[in-house]
């Protein structure tokens, strides 16, 4: 279901420009816990670990300061294609677009840096919480990590994207 994404309040977007899918080839979005059932359901997968296995991967996450103080919140993402794009874009266009995953689905090319801070602050909240509870979702980070599931960091993929850029 589109719309808004009532665990955050956050209105989805719906950009699909050249902009907005380059992140789709270097930096596929964040989930957040509850992107995980739902995207499995839509794949008609019973089995979340082999769901997880198949289709994720565990990225060293984000780096946050709070009251001064440097935390990495580890994250699940979409697993990588060969050329290091999402698994989930074929022909440009998201095979899930109507489940995508928090990262996704509420970012574009157009946010303010400001915006786009506080959305990414609003579902890093919710991956903290899940990693403090011990939650499926810091199990699953933790058994893709055990398993070599990883994905490049956040700043190796950047890098990527900004050498294309520079490239043309």
């Amino acid at each position: 279901m589109l719309g808004e994404r009532s665990e955050v309040g956050y209105t989805r977007t719906e950009c699909a420009c050249k902009e907005c899918v380059r992140n789709c080839y270097f930096i596929p979005g964040y989930l957040v816990p509850s992107d995980i059932q739902r995207i499995a359901d839509h794949m008609n997968e019973t089995d979340i670990v082999r769901f997880a296995l198949d289709n994720l991967l565990a990225s060293p996450g984000a780096t946050i300061i709070a009251n001064g103080e440097l935390f990495q919140i580890p994250t699940l993402v979409p697993a990588r294609r060969q050329d290091s794009a999402c698994r989930f874009l074929k022909d440009d266009r998201c095979t899930i677009h109507s489940v995508s995953p928090y990262a996704c689905r509420l970012f574009d090319h157009c946010q303010t840096k400001e915006q786009a801070d506080a959305i990414s602050m609003r579902g890093l909240m919710e991956i903290a919480r899940a990693w403090c509870s011990g939650d499926l979702y810091a199990r699953l980070w933790l058994m893709l990590h055990e398993a070599g599931r990883i994905a490049p960091s956040p700043f190796e993929a950047r890098a990527r994207m900004q050498a294309s850029l520079e490239k043309g």
